[in-house]
């Protein structure tokens, strides 16, 4: 059997490859061990110095097409150096299989690595209140360049439950006593495991492989075509289309015993698909810079912190970023990514990476973190007037300056230029009660027909945090930007004034200001910023305090 490496290696014994119509199942790596990189949250550096990434583009599939013009090589492990050369197209469908099993915690608090005080702190808070705590590591630390960068951060947990509605009821307990909206984390049991079968559809040969296939283009470069992948969810909402994407896919069996589709790709060629994917790739390039840098320290800083349960490291949607691969590809984009290759922005008192969140538009003022996620004030995301209206809201926005800052008409810099996309800086809403009242029931907090909602506390932008609502049966109190938003119909940010409330009608009217959660960049904002000649360094200090902007590879 002749080798010529990952790429490029061929089975020149067709005896020993071929039994009967099947191919035997030779593997470099034994099945456990292909099984368990799947789920490791270490960093895979290529030849090029550059990590490579697990993207999972879909899961839940019963059946996968697959194909690439120049031909495929299919393998057991993306480590092989003994490869099938195959046909253009294959259908990979799912075999015997076994879910895994799951129990899930809440999450109280998340924080740091290195900050073990403040973790004992947190810790004897929460014991202190009567809860049980444990404490789980997740996230990554690596070497580059010389330089242990720690990227590793300690979840404060309390409690297991065998669901997630179960973990859900006792998210609100806590939310309406404590003040915090605890998120779910996965507590594994035991994978899932299954038989992934693979057939050419030229040659009709069939490869049946423990937990998991991989493909890639034969010449090394040619995307590799996925067909039926949505557009709106890693479960298959929205939009079908056949997509091609650069570097490796494999298909592995997921968590609950279907199929999930993933892709392994080059930092490079995934933020080249990515960076367009999140903002418009006609921005000035400074900004393209700008998300550029801010995108990948997103990618290292949640890698092996989300889809813990998955055998992938992050999603291709917006609960980690958007990434459509090459259809969303840009020129202009993708010289931004190659510009600024390698480049991070880490703290200035330790080798430790920023939190380069991002949003759509701050509305002329970005938000604390900490009043948004329940995590410790970190200085690197404290909120901040946009720089052209520094002067007029210096201190922040509150009740008293609310009015006069959703009515400015002053040309900050994330006030989009020309009218297009005006409703990401000022909006209004109509919010129908009844509907606001249905939600609260599914919560499990029924309030009846709803007489009065007012705003109990705001973040430093004028984001409301907490949320009152009175009804014929009672009053809740809604704790949480996010949980705000979604209670109230979606709406763009939790950055508005109640300008009237019909209880006779059953509406309520919002004027609000900008699109997201406000935290870290503001996309709009670095736009108008890279227009008025802002480099993207100036662009990131401003957002994230001055830090440091280092080369890594």
């Amino acid at each position: 059997m002749s080798r010529r490496g990952l790429l490029g290696a061929t089975f020149t014994s067709v005896a020993a490859a071929w039994m009967g119509p099947r191919l035997a199942s030779a593997s470099d790596l034994g099945s456990a061990e292909r099984l368990r990189r799947l789920y490791s949250n270490r960093f895979v550096f290529g030849a090029d110095g550059e990590p490579r990434i697990t993207i999972g583009l879909m899961q839940g599939q019963r059946t996968v097409r697959i194909g690439c013009e120049a031909g495929l090589l299919v393998a057991l492990s993306g480590e092989d150096t003994t490869v099938l050369e195959a046909g253009s197209r294959w259908t990979v469908r799912i075999g015997r299989s076994t879910p895994g099993s799951v129990r899930h915690s809440l999450v109280l608090a998340s924080l740091p690595a290195y900050d073990a005080a403040a973790i004992d702190a947190k810790a004897k808070a929460f014991r202190a209140r009567g809860l049980d705590v444990d404490l789980h590591e997740v996230g990554a630390a690596f070497g580059v360049r010389g330089r242990s960068l720690d990227a590793r951060r300690i979840l404060l947990t309390t409690g297991t439950f065998g669901s997630p509605s179960d973990a859900h009821d006792v998210a609100r307990l806590l939310e309406r006593d404590l003040g915090i909206t605890p998120r779910t984390h996965p507590v594994i049991d035991r994978r899932a495991s299954g038989i992934v079968i693979g057939t050419d559809a030229a040659s009709g040969a069939t490869l049946r492989a423990e937990g998991v296939l991989w493909f890639r283009p034969r010449d090394g470069k040619t995307p590799i075509v996925i067909e039926d992948v949505a557009s709106g969810g890693i479960h298959g909402h929205g939009e079908r289309s056949t997509r091609a994407y650069r570097g490796e896919v494999y298909v592995a069996v997921d968590k609950d015993g279907a199929l999930a589709v993933v892709n392994r790709v080059r930092e490079t060629d995934l933020l080249a698909g990515l960076v367009p994917a999140e903002i418009f790739p006609s921005a000035p390039f400074e900004a393209l810079c700008a998300q550029a840098i801010a995108a990948r320290g997103q990618l290292v800083a949640k890698a092996g912190t989300r889809h813990l349960a998955d055998p992938y490291l992050l999603c291709a949607h917006q609960h980690c970023q958007v990434y459509a691969g090459v259809v969303r590809e840009d020129p202009r984009a993708t010289r931004a990514v190659e510009h600024t290759r390698g480049r991070l922005l880490l703290r200035p008192e330790r080798d430790v990476l920023v939190d380069t969140v991002y949003s759509a538009n701050c509305g002329g003022h970005t938000e604390d973190n900490d009043a948004v996620w329940p995590a410790p004030a970190d200085p690197r995301l404290r909120g901040k007037p946009d720089p052209r209206l520094a002067a007029r809201f210096p201190a922040g926005i509150g009740e008293d300056n609310l009015h006069a800052f959703l009515t400015d008409a002053s040309p900050a810099f994330s006030r989009p230029p020309d009218g297009r996309h005006a409703e990401s800086y000022r909006w209004r809403a109509e919010v129908d009660l009844a509907q606001v009242s249905r939600r609260l029931a599914a919560r499990g907090e029924a309030v009846g027909r709803i007489r009065e909602v007012r705003i109990a506390s705001r973040g430093r932008s004028g984001r409301a945090t907490t949320l009152i609502v009175v009804g014929t049966r009672g009053t809740r109190t809604i704790h949480g930007e996010l949980v705000i938003r979604r209670l109230l119909g979606g709406l763009r940010s939790s950055l508005f004034a109640i300008a009237d409330l019909d209880t006779a009608r059953g509406t309520m009217n919002l004027v609000g200001a900008g699109h997201g959660h406000g935290v870290g960049m503001c996309q709009h904002g670095a736009m108008g910023m890279a227009r008025a000649g802002w480099s993207h360094a100036r662009i990131l200090g401003h957002y994230y305090a001055a830090p440091r902007l280092v080369r890594l590879w």
